[in-house]
């Protein structure tokens, strides 16, 4: 069983890499919680992550106006763009699938912030950051988008949907 001022002394002896103001806003957050031990992933869950997920929001949806589905892709950016990553890498080699994959995900939050559909400019004179197999229009996009989200809440329907679209679409 870990307790909460485990945490602190950790923070504290952690505190070379962290700022003050980090730190101390760390501590409060911890001594804050309704939880002063916690036993398992569930217990640090809400000890520890669920104070800061329900923290980011509130940011997010307060400095930015931010929907639901804005606050989900913000958290969840690093998920989002490591899955679309991968199947560049895939589908279309390991070359600027990095690139691609991070206008995906900017592509992705601004149809959630402007309700502007994804339409990729490939006769700009810069296109290596641009799907040239796989995730081209919108529609492939979402759908895997809205497979990835599904997926995390539990449900892995949609996401095995829109694999198997993405194989059927592209066997060699």
């Amino acid at each position: 069983m870990i307790k909460t001022d485990e945490l602190k002394d950790f923070l504290t002896a952690f505190s070379g890499s962290i700022e003050n103001e980090q730190l101390e806003l760390y501590k409060k957050i911890i001594e804050n919680s309704e939880m002063k031990s916690f036993n398992g992933a569930n217990e640090f869950f809400y000890a520890v992550l669920y104070p800061w997920e329900k923290f980011i929001s509130g940011f997010l949806k307060t400095k930015l106006k931010a929907s639901d589905e804005v606050v989900f892709i913000y958290k969840n950016s690093q998920y989002i763009d490591r899955n679309f990553a991968e199947l560049f890498r895939k589908f279309e080699g390991l070359a600027c699938s990095a690139d691609k994959s991070r206008t995906i995900v900017k592509a992705i939050l601004n149809f959630y912030t402007t309700g502007e559909k994804i339409d990729f400019d490939y006769e700009g004179e810069y296109t290596y950051h641009l799907p040239e197999t796989i995730f081209k229009n919108h529609d492939d996009i979402i759908l895997f988008y809205r497979g990835l989200r599904n997926l995390m809440s539990g449900n892995s329907l949609v996401y095995l949907e829109s694999l198997k679209k993405l194989i059927d679409n592209n066997k060699a």
